[in-house]
């Protein structure tokens, strides 16, 4: 009887349209006469997933148990204990080589890799981090960096593999990719220091839970990147899966692979301050050090060291990125080397570890201890000064627009509160629906369901006015971030030039530790929520522009020829031809770029964002295990709507828009 009536009532309205819309508009309303009469504003007290007391319970646990419960003393603890013998052993190696191998071992490595050039921007990025007195806490982060990078290379490359090749596990992956890369780091640090202890086991597995992901998505990536035509012709030779996978696809996939441990030394090194945080020494305790006695100079020196080293790593290791051409000379000249020594292949490499070595004994002969203490560049002084001049000048006296405050005053009150007065004025079941409706407008009621059922979750964390203030945050950042990224990305992808220039500003810019950001943002902003968007954007930007980039430089050239021969302008070319077959890597970047904000959100907390950063970092500051994971968990199911949103708006094909074409009408 139901059922005829209700095609009685389809069967009445004339416009398909309107019977289309009929279902949807049905469901809508009783939604909205249930929130009316059952949810109510605020959210509910019986509507509580009861995640604080929950893992405040385990943390007890852990605490009380972890001297004697066999999952620490069989498992835990031998990880921990493996963990600190390969850092040790790793420092050992380094200091025992002394200062004059270590640059030994840096040029041949780079000299093998990405040929005279990479060799000597490497020496000269380690040797800036001696002169600027910070040799022996290079060390100890470089011993920390290196086993956390080989670690998540080991287990980003393999499944990053698995996923390229499978779209089940690709699906499986991309939910924990989200949650691991946007966590907030703090969120980590204290369930690993409870586990592990302080010292480098935490520090390493913070590391690695945090630079991991990268590695998994750029290595599928390029795997899926992979043009069909090459796979097709792999397996008209006979070629078996396991072939075609390391016979065509890797190598194919290799420079965008590279770009992924890239990505990996990147994201390692924008968190080596936290490792000061449970008790290890170098760069990062310098940096913190200095932020803690409001000596700008002092932290600005050390993060600078940390810049030259992540940029000396970087150039050491992946400069196969390089044109081929460049390591020609270095490359024929190890081929002679090897001819004469009977063409073994281990003879080059056996030659240059006994050339480290004895460079290394001639520096313990000489008793080559500390790096020289000439030249110095001592710019500790210089900075102090530069700070102190800028928080009396340009906050407050520039011409016109009235200074940096006034900058920061305008976006407060212009954007930021009216957008967080729209995200949480209406009735918090509202905002639920209304992120349901965009979910299934984007990509169908499977998607609406997980958006809807995300800020349904959020509520039950008991943390709604803190989520929409930083929702607030994150989406004026990203906006910025996009609006910076997308034209410099383009501009990098078609020119040589751009992309030489401007590559070092974003090693410089994604590797400086995030807590170095804050000095300059506060004196220059003061204390408030857009210093957080400020330092957001900076850290969200640079791998943007890089993906973008990537993705025009992978466009085959032929597509482009055929374009160019038909008279097409460049920027026909661009539009018409690059940007379409380059979706897939802009996506990328767009979606690293709203990661990136989401995993600073925490530091926004730091300097007056307020928001979910402040309940986080309140929540490991004061022990209060479950109230930070609440914090972190609302950020992950905000990063999961609008990566699943943004990546739907993306997708070509009007089959992957349903209900889109409802409400507009097509048919």
């Amino acid at each position: 009887m139901a059922v005829a009536t209700w095609r009685d009532l389809q069967g009445r309205v004339a416009n398909p349209r309107l019977q289309r819309l009929l279902g949807p508009g049905l469901v809508i309303a009783v939604i909205v006469a249930f929130g009316l009469v059952v949810l109510g504003d605020p959210v509910p007290t019986w509507f509580d997933a009861h995640v604080k007391p929950f893992f405040d319970d385990i943390n007890d646990w852990i605490v009380h148990n972890n001297a004697r419960n066999w999952l620490f003393t069989r498992f835990f603890s031998p990880i921990g204990d493996s963990l600190t013998w390969c850092v040790n052993g790793v420092l050992w190696m380094l200091r025992n080589l002394r200062w004059p191998g270590v640059i030994a071992l840096a040029t041949l490595i780079g000299a093998r890799t990405g040929g005279l050039r990479a060799a000597i921007a490497g020496v000269f990025c380690l040797a800036a981090c001696g002169m600027l007195g910070f040799w022996d806490e290079t060390m100890v982060t470089l011993a920390l960096m290196l086993v956390a990078v080989i670690i998540a290379v080991l287990i980003g490359v393999p499944l990053g593999i698995w996923a390229g090749v499978s779209d089940r596990a690709n699906n499986r992956l991309r939910a924990i990719l989200d949650a691991t890369q946007v966590l907030p780091t703090f969120v980590y640090l204290l369930p690993a220091v409870v586990i592990f202890g302080i010292k480098e086991p935490s520090a390493v597995v913070v590391t690695v839970i945090f630079a991991v992901a990268p590695a998994v998505r750029l290595t599928t990536l390029g795997i899926r990147n992979v043009a069909v035509v090459a796979t097709e012709v792999g397996e008209s030779f006979g070629c078996t899966p396991r072939q075609l996978l390391t016979k065509v696809r890797l190598p194919m996939a290799r420079r965008t692979i590279l770009l992924g441990m890239n990505q990996v030394i990147m994201m390692a090194f924008g968190v080596v301050v936290l490792a000061s945080l449970v008790g290890v020494a170098g760069l990062g305790g310098a940096v913190l050090k200095g932020l803690q006695k409001n000596n700008v100079g002092k932290a600005a020196a050390a993060g600078l060291a940390i810049v030259f080293l992540a940029i000396a790593l970087d150039r050491v290791t992946t400069g196969e990125r390089r044109a081929a051409h460049r390591r020609r000379p270095i490359a024929v000249a190890m081929e002679r080397l090897r001819r004469r020594l009977g063409g073994h292949s281990w003879a080059v490499p056996a030659v240059a570890a006994m050339s480290v070595i004895a460079v290394a004994v001639i520096a313990h002969l000489l008793n080559l201890v500390d790096f020289p203490t000439r030249p110095r560049l001592d710019i500790v002084k210089p900075v102090n000064d530069a700070t102190k001049w800028m928080k009396d000048n340009i906050r407050k006296d520039v011409p016109i627009i009235g200074g940096t405050q006034a900058i920061s005053d305008f976006v407060v009150v212009n954007l930021l509160n009216p957008l967080r007065d729209l995200l949480t004025i209406p009735a918090w079941w509202i905002i639920v629906l209304l992120m349901g409706v965009v979910g299934w407008v984007s990509a169908g009621w499977k998607l609406g369901l997980i958006c809807g059922s995300c800020f349904a979750a959020i509520g039950s964390l008991r943390v709604w006015d803190l989520a929409m203030d930083t929702l607030s945050q994150v989406l004026l950042a990203v906006l910025l971030s996009i609006l910076i990224a997308a034209p410099l990305g383009l501009w990098a992808g078609r020119s040589n030039w751009v992309n030489a220039g401007l590559r070092p500003l974003l090693d410089a810019a994604q590797v400086l530790p995030q807590f170095v950001y804050l000095v300059p943002v506060v004196v220059l902003f003061a204390v408030g929520r857009f210093g957080g968007v400020f330092a957001s954007v900076i850290y969200a930007v640079p791998p943007g522009i890089r993906l973008i980039s990537l993705g025009l430089r992978e466009v085959p050239f032929a597509p482009r020829e055929a374009a160019m021969s038909f008279g097409a302008t460049p920027r026909q070319e661009l539009v018409k031809v690059q940007i379409p077959l380059a979706l897939k890597s802009i996506l990328l970047g767009i979606n690293q770029v709203i990661m990136m904000v989401l995993a600073v959100v925490v530091i926004s907390g730091l300097i007056g964002g307020g928001g979910l950063g402040l309940e986080t970092v309140y929540g490991l500051t004061k022990g209060e295990v479950g109230r930070g994971v609440a914090g972190g968990l609302a950020i992950v199911f905000l990063a999961i709507v609008l990566d699943r949103v943004t990546q739907a708006w993306g997708t070509a094909g009007r089959s992957r828009l349903p209900a889109a074409q409802v409400l507009v009408g097509v048919g």
